[in-house]
C-alpha cells in the first residue's frame, strides 16, 4: 500500500457508505494506515481521521455529505505520521490533500508569507489551501478559475483534489502525474491509485497532464458533473 489521495461524489446520497467500502480496501492490506477525510457541510469543512487499527476495530463514519476527498498512506509501527510532510489540510470552506512533488513550492510559500498568511514550511497542502484562498480573494471566480491560475503557477509532478463548500465544489488537478477519474451510476470516484478506483468504476478515464501544461477537472453538483480542461 503506497500514499494515495481518494474523492467522491455522490448527489443522491452521503458517501459514507464509499468510504466505508474504501476502508474495507485499506484494511485488508493489514497495514498501519494513517486515513484523513474532507467533507463538505453547510458552507464548511468537516474533517475526520483514523488509523488502520481503528479501521480494523469497526470504526463507522458519521453521515458524510455529497462531496468528500482523503488522503491515506502507510506509517511505521508506533509513529502518527510517516513524513514530515503534510499533504492535507483545510481553512475554512477550504479543504485541500495532494500527493507528489511541487519544485517551486518554496517560492510560493514565500509569496503567501509576503501576502501576510503564516505558512508551515513543512506543510505543502496548508500551502495550496492558502494559494486557493489567496486567488478567489481576489476575484478568481468561479472557482474553476482560480485552480486554473493555480495550474499555471505550480511546478512539478503531482495531483491534488481541494473542496470549496460555498457553492459545491469539487476541483482536481495533475501535472506530470497520472489521476484517474471513473463512474458508477450517478457517483463520480477520483483516484490518484488506479487499482483501487477499478473496485469503485470499471469505466475510467486517466489523466497525466503532460500533453498540456496542466490539466484541470471540476465537479459540482450542479449541471454537468465532470469538466476536463486543458490549460492552452
Amino acid at each position: 500500500m503506497t500514499e494515495s489521495i481518494f474523492g467522491v461524489w455522490n448527489p443522491t446520497a452521503n458517501t459514507s457508505k464509499c468510504f466505508e467500502m474504501l476502508q474495507d480496501i485499506l484494511a485488508k492490506d493489514n497495514a498501519q494506515l494513517e486515513l484523513g477525510i474532507y467533507t463538505r457541510k453547510d458552507f464548511g469543512i468537516q474533517s475526520h481521521s483514523s488509523h488502520v487499527r481503528t479501521l480494523l476495530s469497526g470504526w463507522h463514519l458519521p453521515p458524510l455529505g455529497d462531496l468528500s476527498i482523503a488522503f491515506f498512506r502507510p506509517t511505521p509501527i508506533g509513529s502518527v505520521d510517516s513524513s514530515n510532510v503534510i499533504l492535507r489540510h483545510s481553512i475554512g470552506n477550504i479543504a485541500v490533500t495532494c500527493f507528489g512533488f511541487i519544485y517551486n513550492l518554496p517560492e510560493i510559500q514565500k509569496k503567501l508569507t509576503s501576502y501576510g498568511y503564516k505558512i508551515d514550511i513543512r506543510n505543502v497542502a496548508e500551502t495550496l489551501c492558502y494559494l486557493l484562498d489567496y486567488y478567489l480573494e481576489f476575484n478568481c471566480q468561479p472557482p474553476i478559475k482560480a485552480v486554473q491560475v493555480m495550474m499555471r503557477e505550480l511546478k512539478g509532478n503531482f495531483a491534488f483534489m481541494a473542496l470549496v463548500a460555498i457553492g459545491k465544489w469539487l476541483l482536481v488537478g495533475c501535472r506530470d502525474y497520472p489521476l484517474a477519474i471513473g463512474k458508477n451510476n450517478l457517483s463520480i470516484y477520483l483516484a490518484t491509485d488506479v487499482e483501487i478506483l477499478t473496485q469503485f468504476s470499471q469505466s475510467k478515464f486517466l489523466f497525466y497532464g503532460k500533453t498540456k501544461p496542466s490539466v484541470f477537472c471540476a465537479i459540482s453538483f450542479q449541471g454537468e458533473i465532470f469538466l476536463p480542461i486543458n490549460e492552452p
